[in-house]
């Protein structure tokens, strides 16, 4: 708990400010003269903060002089009691109805951090102890006396003994009730010791992976440990099957003895039956397994991908099995599926199509394996034989049966031949210094075989790339080395002549209007292009470096300095026109003015006292009231200035001080002092 801090203060004032303060009283009876007494003044409240969140508060008892009192604070409050205060100094001024004044100052304390070193703690030696103990210390604090409360009711000292095992709590408050507190538990080794394992059983057969884990409660520790193996460790590892026994001692002699058992895993075995495939190529053969041992569930991995206890749809041929029980252990197995008939399809030859479009593929096939006579059945054309020729792209399936009945089925694809792809692209060859054009064509292929035979429209014939000089159509075929051809087309435009009556012109201006002509460093300057239709691109070179593709940018130049501004334009042919011009630019002074009064009214005129400023790298500026108390500061070039009020409270009307210091852009720097009227 934090108690609010009663601060009782008795100042007498001089007897002749008594004098003034007394106030006569006419008594009919005897007209006597009663003269007050001095004003006498007890504070009270929540005089220390103990934390950033707290606020403070001051209650005021008034005694003496003549009621009623009037208060005026140094924050301009009236009231006599304050609340919801931050830390610092606050002054009133008491004055009762005889004119009498009296001055009290009252200082809230800022929070102060209260830290403990780790507490010491000794356990006690046994359940039934009572010889533990806890010390604990300050760290950081405002110093003696620091106020001690241990939870057993031990008061003002550092450190307790004969503590029984248990919980305890222990409260330390610094000379202004500010307080933290720390909890602890004593414990001790109880007569009998708690043991819990945890066994791990062999997880496969024939392995050496059993452990045993031991967690020990109670006792006092340090343990020994005594296993029948003759290991003297807490836990057992890498155990075969068998019984384990264990003498486990605390540090005071109790002891516990147990055993435990490791237990063997059971082997997994398989047994399968194979159903043979009826026909090669059926895929209807079957391999099912059953288990016996081993821990279920079962995972099962065939070759194939398949993961059930039961392969089905397989063709002839060799299969491997693996399956992992549910403690990881596994067993693995091959079998191999034989077929009742061996009807098989054998590919001699498959020809593709050369040509794109042709009918030029071809497919010839053997039959092995087969029972007796077979039957060939084409499914786009039955009464074809065995062999195909003059086949067009696509899919072919055949159907072969057998006398056993078997059959077999197989498809064949002929592809297509990739056709050959050709596109003229042109382009014109433009000397913009005499003004002359050149067509030029050229023809990308893709696809075919090479070497490709090229014929032009205009007679030009095995070459890739060709001029021209009028508007009109070119075409072109190309021949591959199989003889498959493809031709194209592109219509050309060819320009009669090269526009060169573009117009280019620019003009600058600043973009914020000041009282400054010349151009200044960092001045924001935009360029404002006259560029003709004709143009299709333009580029900015501001001679410092620094370029833009903008039709109308805004720059800065960072230095002084006299820089060629040049404007690039281009016409649709590439060809280029320059416009340039000669820009000075100018380094400004530095200048610092500052006001001696403003009226933070709310009016919108003088609100913030702020010094003008021009071309100043660093700044700060410092205000202080008369009595020297720092009531206002601000180190930034974008401060608004001070707005007349400390700590959210608005300031009395006066003089008040500042302080200024700024550093020009040649690092010189200057301070400067002096005073500021507050008008309200």
């Amino acid at each position: 708990m934090i108690l609010p801090l009663l601060l009782s203060v008795m100042i007498c004032i001089p007897a002749s400010a008594q004098l003034r303060a007394e106030k006569a009283a006419l008594d009919s009876d005897n007209n006597r003269i009663l003269a007050t007494n001095g004003i006498s003044v007890e504070v009270s409240g929540k005089l220390a903060l103990c934390s950033h969140s707290e606020k403070g508060s001051i209650i005021l008892d008034v005694k003496g002089g003549l009621a009623p009192y009037t208060y005026r604070w140094n924050t301009l409050e009236t009231t006599k009691d304050r609340t919801n205060l931050f830390a610092g100094t606050y002054t009133v001024e008491i004055t009762d109805a005889a004119g009498t004044v009296h001055i009290e100052r009252i200082v809230v304390q800022p929070p102060y951090p209260l830290i403990l070193n780790p507490l010491e703690k000794t356990d006690a030696s046994c359940g039934s102890g009572n010889d533990g103990s806890a010390k604990i210390s300050v760290k950081v604090g405002r110093g003696e006396p620091y106020q001690i409360t241990w939870s057993n009711g031990m008061k003002d000292t550092w450190e307790v003994t004969n503590l029984a095992p248990g919980f305890y709590s222990v409260t330390i408050a610094d000379i202004f009730n500010c307080d933290v507190t720390t909890s602890f538990e004593i414990k001790a080794a109880s007569e009998g010791m708690q043991v819990s394992e945890v066994i791990e059983n062999l997880s496969c057969s024939g392995q050496n992976n059993g452990s045993i884990n031991l967690d020990i409660k109670g006792g006092q520790a340090p343990y020994t440990y005594k296993w029948n193996t003759g290991s003297s460790s807490q836990n057992l590892s890498n155990l075969a099957a068998g019984t384990y026994s264990v003498l486990i001692k605390d540090q005071t002699g109790c002891s516990f003895q147990a055993s435990y058992s490791i237990k063997e895993a059971t082997s997994i075995q398989l047994e399968e039956k194979l159903l043979p495939e009826s026909c090669a190529g059926a895929g209807n053969g079957e391999i099912q397994v059953t288990i016996q041992g081993g821990s279920a569930p079962y995972t099962y991995i065939w070759s194939n991908g398949q993961t059930s206890s039961k392969l089905s749809g397989a063709t002839a041929g060799n299969y491997s099995l693996k399956v992992t029980d549910a403690l990881g252990c596994t067993v693995e197995k091959h079998f191999t599926l034989g077929t009742a008939s061996a009807l098989e399809l054998e590919l001699i030859e498959q020809t593709d199509i050369s040509c794109a479009g042709s009918n030029s593929g071809t497919i010839r096939l053997k039959v092995k394996g087969n029972s007796g006579n077979y039957a060939t059945k084409w499914l786009d054309d039955p009464s074809a034989g065995l062999n195909r020729e003059n086949l067009s792209a696509g899919t072919y399936q055949l159907l072969v049966s057998d006398e056993s009945g078997c059959t077999v089925s197989k498809s064949f694809t002929i592809a297509d031949a990739e056709p050959i792809q050709a596109r003229i692209e042109t382009a014109l060859d433009v000397d913009c210094t005499i003004g002359t054009i050149t067509g030029v064509a050229w023809v990308s292929i893709q696809g075919g075989v090479q070497p490709y035979k090229i014929s032009w429209s205009n007679g030009e014939n095995n070459a890739r790339e060709i001029n021209f000089n009028s508007s009109g159509s070119l075409k072109v075929q190309i021949t591959d080395a199989l003889g498959c051809t493809a031709q194209t087309e592109v219509r050309v435009d060819f320009p009669s002549q090269i526009n060169k009556a573009g117009r280019l012109d620019f003009d600058y201006r600043k973009l914020e209007i000041n009282s400054e002509p010349e151009v200044q460093v960092d001045e924001e300057i935009i360029f404002e292009s006259i560029i003709s239709e004709e143009f299709i691109g333009w580029e900015w070179s501001f001679g410092d470096g620094k370029s833009s593709k903008e039709k109308d940018p805004i720059h800065k130049f960072e230095i002084a300095g006299n820089f060629e501004v040049i404007l690039t334009a281009y016409d649709i042919y590439g060809c280029s026109s320059t416009e340039k011009n000669i820009i000075q630019v100018n380094a400004p002074l530095e200048f610092i003015t500052i006001p001696n009064a403003f009226t933070p009214n709310g009016d919108g005129l003088n609100d913030m006292f702020i010094p003008k400023l021009r071309a100043l790298t660093e700044f700060s500026m410092t205000i202080f009231n008369t009595w020297g108390e720092k009531i206002y500061s601000t180190n930034s070039l974008e401060t608004k200035g001070w707005d007349g009020t400390h700590q959210g409270q608005a300031s009395p009307p006066g003089n008040y001080l500042y302080q200024i210091t700024y550093t020009s852009k040649d690092g010189e720097q200057f301070t400067k002092t002096g005073g500021v009227t507050l008008i309200r």
